[in-house]
């Protein structure tokens, strides 16, 4: 998997920034229904809250239901930037759909008739992407009309940039994918995401990564990654699944949990605002990197131990038996430890 030291700390700031507030515009009580008071999704400084989407999670039929899973922010000046911000895993309809991995499902473009031959992608990733029920759009033909819209404006698209966070990082993939696939192609977009999964195969990936803005590393995708989030190295690599594999290249941050033992230990080694405390300690570095055994989060109130990543302790699947010894060192791994998913309930 490649890795890569070179990011763009304002833009990676803002973009964790836009991937937590995508979250808010969720309302539990009336889904499809995007919550769209600044009061409640707070744009980043310097832009507005402008329009929002849905997607549909099609797992268990009568259970199904439409669900605002996006945000766009626009920069108040111009040229305009606008921020495609797509959140991750809030429901537990949402979880079910992150485990769809076991089937593939063909990749189709949206400006394209017949799908990729051989690229595919999660089923359960699709499903929330390209379904359209009655009276609401897929996601993809909202995405692509909300990009007709802003080329028709005052306010063209200058620069676009698309993120998201888990789940809303496989999303963001999917339309990044179609973008550079489209007539949009020639905008200048770029890719941030966090701790995101797999999305498709090896075909996948190599349609992705073949796309001109993916073959410069100025506007290549960058996965920023905790090496010690397990969400980012699923689906596992066994031979009952699927081969997967990732696009884009790396960024690696290292952090957990100071408490390994308290049983959401892998939900802070996922959580966006985590993710966030870390780049921000790591941006305010002499060195970019984040090194601190006690750097407290006062949202959730968790203290984390941060540490210089290391690339060769990525995608174990081995719960840890003990923390770290601070600062470099990582921990045995037992092999008779089982690993489950805790998927995130928020950013």
């Amino acid at each position: 998997m490649p890795v890569t030291t070179n990011i763009d700390p304002s833009i990676a700031s803002l973009l964790i920034d836009a991937s937590i507030e995508s979250y808010y515009a969720l309302d539990p009580h009336a889904p499809a229904k995007c919550n769209c008071d600044p009061k409640k999704v707070a744009p980043p400084i310097g832009y507005d809250l402008v329009d929002c989407w849905t997607g549909y999670d099609a797992v268990f039929g009568p259970f199904s239901q439409v669900e605002c899973f996006g945000v766009v922010f626009r920069s108040q000046a111009a040229p305009y930037t606008y921020i495609f911000a797509f959140r991750g895993t809030y429901s537990w309809r949402d979880a079910l759909e992150d485990l769809q991995f076991w089937e593939l499902d063909s990749f189709v473009p949206f400006q394209q008739t017949s799908p990729s031959p051989q690229a595919k992608v999660a089923c359960g990733f699709w499903g929330i992407y390209s379904t359209a029920v009655a009276g609401t759009p897929s996601m993809q033909e909202q995405l692509f009309a909300l990009l007709d819209k802003y080329h028709a404006s005052a306010q063209p698209i200058h620069r676009l940039l698309i993120t998201g966070h888990s789940l809303g990082a496989a999303l963001c993939e999917l339309f990044t994918l179609d973008l550079a696939l489209s007539n949009y192609r020639d905008i200048a977009y770029s890719n941030y995401n966090y701790a995101g999964p797999q999305v498709g195969n090896p075909a996948f990936a190599e349609l992705y990564d073949s796309q001109p803005r993916e073959m410069d590393p100025a506007t290549k995708t960058l996965r920023i990654q905790n090496t010690y989030d397990e969400i980012p190295c699923t689906p596992p690599d066994i031979p009952e699944l699927p081969v997967y594999q990732h696009v884009g290249v790396a960024y690696l941050i290292a952090f957990y949990y100071k408490v390994w033992e308290d049983p959401l230990a892998l939900y802070y080694a996922h959580q966006a605002l985590n993710y966030q405390a870390v780049l921000a300690c790591a941006f305010a570095s002499s060195g970019g990197v984040c090194i601190n055994d006690n750097l407290y989060v006062c949202s959730d109130k968790e203290t984390l131990v941060s540490l210089q990543p290391d690339s060769s302790t990525l995608c174990s699947w081995l719960l840890q038996a003990h923390t770290p010894s601070f600062p470099g060192a990582y921990p045995a791994q037992p092999g008779s430890e089982s690993f489950a998913v805790a998927p995130s309930s928020g950013p």
